[in-house]
């Protein structure tokens, strides 16, 4: 997903480049809520009937599937800020608290847009001085394409 702001009256352009989003934190809560209920409701019944070996199997498989889900959210939490003004390309890649800053002279700095070959999807790079940076490689082919168009 992209969004694409101009401040300054045109001077400074600030691309905000995100994955698609999974699903939202509360659906996500529902979901598990669902499942805690049926596997607790699975396991008492299981535990009605005496097969008492079955019910840690349950409680574990409830953990494994909060752990991938909080993965599958914290995921979501990874986009990049690209500020392209009349000097500098600045390049803010953000996961979660952890923030990786680069900037580039826009006189020296060249966008290219790499394609690849066997069905590999292309990738955009911004080099400067021998240092290749790629932006955006988590978005879908035709994302790529229209950042590209934007940004070049």
């Amino acid at each position: 997903m992209i969004q694409s702001k101009k401040l300054k009256k045109g001077t400074l352009d600030e691309f905000i480049l995100r994955p698609n989003p999974s699903m939202p934190w509360r659906v996500i809560k529902k979901i598990y809520l669902f499942f805690f209920m049926f596997i607790l409701i699975i396991s008492s019944i299981l535990y009605n009937v005496g097969l008492y070996l079955a019910i840690p199997f349950y409680g574990i498989e409830v953990l494994l599937l909060g752990y991938a889900l909080y993965f599958t959210c914290l995921k979501s939490t990874f986009y990049q800020i690209i500020r392209i003004s009349s000097r500098l390309i600045e390049i803010k890649t953000i996961q979660g608290k952890k923030i990786i800053k680069e900037e580039f002279n826009r006189d020296w700095s060249k966008f290219r847009l790499v394609t690849t070959y066997f069905n590999r999807p292309s990738y955009i790079v911004i080099s400067d001085q021998g240092k290749n940076t790629r932006v955006g490689d988590f978005l879908c082919e035709s994302e790529r394409l229209e950042l590209f168009k934007k940004i070049s």
